[in-house]
């Protein structure tokens, strides 16, 4: 048993749950456009924010896990700067406009996108476990924008 590989995998999760309690504790978390009540609405808001935190999950796990494999490598240092942008980033983004927020979304793309790169040129290995907080993040950029 790896001790270090569990550490980096489990922390990042443990502080993204913590940051999740917090964030509900407070009603701080994914603004609700429909708040007239209907329980079947609240139902399904509810679930939407659960499967939000489930691939949340899943990617900050990843970073954990890349974060190992690149281990004393200057790129372990960009990856941990990475999964600490990423447990902050909704409160950097917290009571901005609609226009900031899509700079800071374009922001995040490019220092994950050089973060992958760096990663990419030491440790491929690592940086395949990158690219899906890549793609979650151009994802929820391209919806955002299209609506």
């Amino acid at each position: 048993m790896n001790i270090i590989l569990y550490l980096s995998i489990i922390i990042p999760i443990i502080l993204l749950l913590v940051i999740n309690f917090y964030m509900r504790y407070n009603e701080m978390i994914l603004d609700d456009p429909d708040k007239d009540g209907d329980s079947e609405d609240d139902e399904e808001y509810i679930s939407r924010e659960n499967m939000i935190l489930g691939i949340w999950i899943i990617l900050i796990g990843f970073l954990g896990y890349a974060y190992y494999l690149a281990l004393n490598n200057i790129s372990s240092i960009s990856i941990l700067l990475l999964i600490i942008y990423s447990l902050s980033y909704p409160f950097i983004t917290m009571n901005k406009s609609n226009m900031e927020i899509e700079s800071l979304n374009i922001i995040y793309i490019i220092i994950t996108y050089f973060i992958f790169l760096l990663v990419l040129s030491e440790n491929s290995k690592a940086a395949i476990y990158i690219l899906p907080l890549l793609l979650w993040i151009i994802y929820i950029f391209i919806t955002i924008y299209i609506e």
